[in-house]
């Protein structure tokens, strides 16, 4: 894709997606003809897209007219007739062939591909080229009133990302909440959601407001969004049609103003084909999706990220941050890590919190399949052959986090092992390492 690129003009940018693609383009004239043909400002190498599609022209409002194109030209899914002009509003869906494009204010112009944000939750570390792209578009989309689907393996940073979206956003002075739509029952689910009044059900003693309600003005970060049952699916899409909530027992609608980030590690596509997730709540929640590469993918940014948990958690000690042995740093960079960052900082802190000085070297991170750590290894020789108050406290701290994930996921491994952050194969072997008994399969 390229653009022509004479005297700035500024103002707007076309937010160009193609799958999970995203391009950004500045637009810097009064016309923009969007095209396949190398004349074109705006050149899209797709074949749903003809040699001269569309032209956008900028003024005091903003128009589209089809060039009488193949795949048709579409705003907020209506088609434009052959050489229709159509006015297009800011962050409204335009459509040419199967590539979609928002328009929105342009941000501030960015000088480094390097960031690290830091929030009083967490740190983002940005190096990675795909991360970086997806970053300036999270910049773009921010300042929009665009409804967010992050996509992304377990553990990659979803809420972290969906909390830099709303810190970028106008509501960032407003309140962002989270909630795991799969950590709760369906009647607790709805509680939580939508709020209750005072004896709707058996124990409800007291009116509580629902997290959309609490939320007013800011964002509503909903984890794990393909698992909502679809009863509650139908009550969210009246949420999200009418911009009211209804809490359970009350007559009484409330009107709120949400904007709602939602994430899964699922196809929220075939969930829908299978009957799962409903058709017209997914394209409601599906402004633009933005998928999340897996740390193995993104090598670049593993190394950074291990020396901030490194530090924080020296820091939370009281010590300085230690440093990383290159056999280390050899092991950070070639592990796999199933549960990408959330993993990645469980292994970082553990080692952290064991080598009280020095370097951190390979052993000292105990990476499945690269060592099996014993507690009569020789590497107990030194600092740590006077820490066993220490190895005992952590091994009743990790033995009652496993039975607690094991307790909330009804005895699932594979659950209970995303919830930690670990691999299954890892979590079956401190199961036996502790003496617990295995779940039963259901």
């Amino acid at each position: 894709m390229s653009l022509e690129r004479p005297r700035p003009r500024g103002g707007y940018v076309l937010l160009v997606r193609s799958g999970d693609s995203f391009e950004i383009v500045r637009v810097t004239r009064r016309e923009l003809v969007i095209g396949r043909e190398a004349g074109c400002d705006v050149v899209v190498d797709d074949e749903s897209i003809s040699r001269r599609h569309a032209r956008l022209q900028f003024g005091p409002t903003i128009t589209v007219l089809d060039l009488e194109s193949r795949n048709g030209t579409f705003i907020a899914g209506r088609r434009l007739a052959l050489n229709e002009r159509a006015e297009l509003h800011v962050h409204e869906s335009l459509s040419v062939g199967a590539i979609q494009i928002f328009i929105e204010p342009a941000p501030a112009r960015k000088h480094s591909t390097v960031r690290s944000t830091s929030s009083p939750r967490e740190t983002v570390i940005v190096r990675d080229p795909k991360m970086v792209q997806l970053y300036a578009v999270l910049d773009v989309v921010a300042a929009s009133p665009l409804r967010v689907i992050v996509l992304g393996e377990t553990g990659v940073g979803k809420e972290v990302f969906a909390r830099t979206l709303h810190a970028k956003s106008g509501r960032a002075s407003r309140p962002f909440l989270a909630l795991n739509c799969a950590a709760l029952a369906e009647s607790t689910l709805e509680g939580e959601l939508f709020g209750y009044e005072k004896g709707a059900f058996t124990g409800a003693t007291q009116t509580k407001p629902g997290l959309l309600e609490a939320a007013d003005g800011g964002t509503v970060f909903l984890d794990e969004i393909g698992e909502i049952p679809l009863s509650t699916q139908v009550k969210l899409l009246r949420v999200l049609e009418s911009g009211e909530v209804m809490r359970l027992g009350s007559l009484a609608p409330r009107t709120i103003d949400v904007r709602i980030v939602s994430a899964t590690n699922r196809d929220l596509r075939a969930r829908v084909a299978e009957g799962h997730f409903r058709s017209d709540l997914y394209f409601r929640l599906n402004g633009t999706t933005m998928t999340l590469p897996p740390l193995r993918a993104r090598v670049v940014d593993i190394v950074p990220l291990a020396q901030v948990f490194a530090g924080a958690m020296a820091a939370s000690l009281g010590r300085p941050a230690p440093t990383f042995e290159p056999a280390a740093i050899a092991a950070l960079e070639t592990y796999a890590w199933p549960g990408n960052a959330r993993e990645l900082k469980n292994v970082v802190e553990r080692a952290v919190v064991m080598r009280q000085s020095g370097s951190i070297c390979v052993e000292d991170l105990e990476l499945e399949g690269q060592f099996e750590p014993t507690r009569t290894s020789s590497r107990e020789i030194g600092p740590r052959a006077t820490s066993s108050d220490l190895w005992d406290e952590l091994e009743l701290i990790e033995r009652k986090r496993i039975t607690d994930a094991l307790a909330a996921t009804g005895g699932n491994q594979s659950a209970a092992a995303k919830q930690l952050g670990i691999a299954r194969a890892t979590l079956i072997k401190r199961i036996a390492a502790f003496g617990l008994a295995r779940p039963k399969k259901r």
